[in-house]
């Protein structure tokens, strides 16, 4: 049996399906920290006073949920009510969660549209960060064949590295550092030679969360290009408490990773990673710029490498957005979309010619630039 239920409030909601939502996530398809009920709760305590969490049943037990938010906004300068992702631009993934049972996806997918359809009035819906083979493709698949106009906006692709596995692990190491990485190897190795020379170098790697640490992450990014830009972490009391929350959440599960390169007791480059036995997700990192001669981020993100590599962790994942840096590393890409479904009228095929066809339009014009979003398909 079938029950869908759309769950309504604040951090309490989250909390009463908690445990399920952990056991859903535990499954693989959804095993990603930003899915997890941790992530959302520390979201909704700082940015979100209520939430809709769609929840999907089969036979009593929970095998989906999408955290949802109805927000009064813009499409490109129009204003809209939007029923969205729970996201800002702190998110750095989005999706349905599902259970693994692929038998149960199309069940699933009718569930959730319904659910969407019966939320209230809405002018689009949109699910921003999304991989493009999401479950959330067959929801925008069921509002097409109710002629509602859809449209898939690609956004920016998160770099990872497929690591090398075997019993030599010394031997997967320099391996890695082979063929078109051979001169990357080699460059670290100089540079490193060259820091030293300044002083005592050490790799400091601490398990788990303090406020301490933290601080100190904090702090080393406002000194660099995100302070400049106003877009640290500590810009925002609410962003920064945000991220100490979910630190703190993940070190309780022996998660967090953090990692320090020191020169003469002074930490010059700091990562915080997030670690499964799926993969390891490089979160947050940052350098101070007074050293970038010597690459004090690459330097320590290779420390980082091959810890991976020596503990069996069969993946990095950089997430996004994704820079020339990342790629470098990188053996490659998962593709990021954002949904959107416009209300069934003529204004919502106004708004998506507005925002596929104007927009989109403008965007190809500027194809010169760089650009993270970029129009891939317009449906009605």
């Amino acid at each position: 049996m079938e029950v869908v239920e759309i769950l309504t409030g604040g951090i309490e909601v989250i909390s009463r399906i908690s445990a399920e939502w952990t056991e859903l996530c535990d499954e693989d398809p959804s095993n990603v920290p930003f899915f997890r009920p941790e992530w959302f709760a520390a979201f909704v305590r700082n940015f979100e006073n209520k939430i809709n969490l769609v929840t999907v049943r089969l036979d009593g037990k929970l095998r989906a949920v999408l955290p949802l938010a109805r927000k009064n906004g813009v499409l490109h300068g129009i204003p809209v009510r939007k029923l969205r992702a729970v996201f800002n631009l702190n998110t750095q993934r989005f999706d349905l969660i599902h259970g693994a049972d692929e038998a149960e996806r199309q069940s699933v997918a009718e569930a959730v549209w319904a659910a969407i359809k019966k939320s209230g009035s809405w002018d689009i819906v949109e699910i921003r960060m999304v991989e493009k083979d999401s479950w959330l493709g067959d929801v925008l698949a069921l509002a097409e064949k109710e002629n509602y106009s859809t449209g898939v906006w690609e956004m920016d692709g998160a770099p990872f590295i497929d690591l090398p596995q075997s019993d030599d692990k010394q031997r997967s190491i320099d391996d890695f550092f082979k063929g078109s990485r051979k001169h990357l190897g080699r460059e670290l190795d100089r540079r490193l030679t060259r820091l030293r020379e300044l002083g005592n170098v050490e790799f400091v790697v601490t398990d788990g969360y303090s406020p301490e640490l933290t601080k100190t992450y904090f702090e080393l990014e406002a000194k660099g290009w995100k302070g400049r830009g106003g877009t640290a972490v500590s810009d925002n009391p609410l962003v920064a408490q945000m991220h100490e929350e979910f630190a703190n959440a993940i070190a309780q599960k022996q998660s967090l990773l953090n990692y320090e390169l020191k020169l003469d007791g002074k930490t010059i480059a700091m990562s915080l990673n997030i670690r499964s036995t799926k993969k390891t997700i490089h979160w947050k990192t940052s350098y101070d710029e007074e050293y970038a001669r010597y690459s004090p981020g690459n330097l320590l993100f290779r420390e980082l490498l091959n810890d991976c590599i020596r503990n069996s962790s069969p993946e990095i994942d950089f997430l996004s957005p994704a820079t020339p840096n990342k790629r470098s590393w990188a053996s490659g890409e998962r593709e990021h979309v954002s949904f959107y479904i416009f209300r069934r009228d003529l204004i919502g095929s106004a708004l998506r010619y507005w925002k596929f066809g104007v927009i989109g339009g403008l965007r190809h014009l500027k194809a010169h630039k760089p650009s993270t979003m970029r129009p891939v398909q317009v449906s009605r």
